[in-house]
């Protein structure tokens, strides 16, 4: 197929070559020199420029160019292939924090709507409980004057007819003054005065927040053997007036609005901190926090272990908002739980001696790792493409590189054998 059409000019798919402009150096047939090359000073046959000697055609280097060519254009279509890997888990992810924004703004909407509902309640109450105090008093001076009115109309005593008399001066007396401190009330009605302030701030609003978007990333210089040396630091206090023992901070994470979410191991919890470093809400958990993981901008999940009781170890997930902290779900898991990773929708667990891949749904995937050596396999994390798993070793001091299948990377030749050997002894 490739042979049929070499010959065929590019721009007139039905024509063939036939020529060739020194001027431009370029191929022709003979629609393109009419139309665009009758001007040129050097056109001529391709028969003629075959023939002649001046033209050395370097095949070697035309192979090796192109070959280079091939290579360098394929890297940038696998590049760009992760690329849009890369854009799609950051959509989801931008997708999943449009809707967590949107339930953030609902509940303050329904809070408000109950405060107000509840505000409604209790003036109608009140207004009401007011306009049957008033009507009960009325009727009772009507019955009270009714009663009186009637014995002065009779034929009494002297002395009871004085009295009488006199109770009927103290009631009349009393019921003007109920007249007159009532007869301004002449109608009963409640009304809503909407909060033009929240009206507007909504008008005023166009979108939920802006989003932005990048294809390819500023280079950066990189020094994997680059020592990070510590300047300076700050010490805050986050012992809270429920902790019994000392903190001992055994993970942290941050959310979109710079809050901190941190794991406090001897204390059983978990705690939120403003920017401030302030404690402003913690949950108490029914064991141990090992470390944390972001799940999303709000979300966040924490391993919790208990060597002698099994059945507290688990994930337990957290969404960190609106200056409070709250427990969404809990994920039971049937071993020790250290370390925790997320990465597109998946869970990276360790326990000490193997790795383990979870869904999001809490069902386990695979085992990715296992040493059966206790404390080689602690902490974990993931690269940002997602190939690459790291976890620490503490009991040899080493920070291993996994690929997603659990096994050891190939740039390290030594700990690829390492691998192989281990994965025979397992097996065996």
């Amino acid at each position: 197929m490739l042979d049929d059409i070499l010959e065929l000019c590019e721009e007139h798919r039905t024509e063939k070559l036939t020529m060739f402009c020194e001027d431009h150096e370029k191929l022709l047939c003979h629609v393109c020199h009419l139309r665009n090359h009758r001007q040129c000073s050097q056109v001529v046959l391709l028969a003629d420029k075959v023939k002649s000697a001046k033209q050395r055609m370097n095949v070697t280097q035309m192979t090796k160019t192109m070959e280079q060519l091939q290579k360098s254009l394929q890297d940038i279509v696998d590049r760009e292939k992760q690329n849009k890997k890369y854009l799609k888990a950051s959509y989801d992810l931008v997708l999943k924090e449009i809707l967590d924004f949107r339930r953030q703004i609902n509940v303050n909407l329904d809070l408000l709507q109950q405060n107000t509902l509840r505000e409604l309640e209790t003036k109608h109450a009140s207004a009401n409980a007011s306009l049957e105090d008033h009507l009960q008093k009325c009727l009772q001076f009507i019955s009270k004057l009714k009663g009186f009115g009637t014995k002065l109309k009779g034929n009494l005593p002297p002395e009871r007819s004085f009295i009488t008399f006199r109770k009927c001066l103290d009631h009349t007396a009393a019921a003007d003054s109920l007249l007159n401190s009532m007869i301004n009330n002449n109608g009963a009605y409640m009304k809503l005065l909407p909060n033009s302030e929240l009206l507007q701030c909504l008008a005023d609003c166009t979108d939920l927040g802006k989003i932005t978007s990048r294809i390819g990333e500023q280079k950066h210089d990189f020094h994997p053997n680059k020592i990070v040396s510590i300047h300076d630091k700050s010490q805050y206090n986050v012992r809270t007036a429920t902790d019994s023992r000392n903190c001992s901070i055994t993970g942290i994470c941050e959310t979109s609005n710079g809050e901190l979410v941190i794991s406090d191991f001897h204390n059983c919890s978990v705690k939120l901190l403003n920017q401030a470093y302030e404690v402003i809400d913690q949950v108490k958990l029914p064991t141990h926090p090992c470390s944390m993981c972001n799940i999303s901008s709000v979300e966040i999940a924490v391993t919790v272990c208990n060597n002698k009781t099994y059945t507290l170890n688990g994930i337990h997930f957290f969404q960190a908002d609106n200056e409070n902290i709250t427990q969404i779900k809990v994920f039971k898991i049937n071993h020790i739980c250290y370390g925790i990773a997320y990465h597109d929708a998946e869970l990276f667990v360790t326990s000490g001696t193997a790795l383990y891949q979870y869904t999001m749904d809490g069902r386990l995937f695979k085992k990715l790792y296992d040493t059966s050596k206790d404390g080689t396999v602690v902490g974990v994390g993931v690269s940002l493409d997602g190939k690459r798993i790291y976890v620490t070793d503490v009991i040899n001091g080493k920070l291993l590189t996994l690929t997603r299948d659990g096994l050891w990377w190939q740039n390290n030749k030594s700990g690829r054998r390492g691998r192989q050997e281990h994965s025979q002894n397992h097996n065996t």
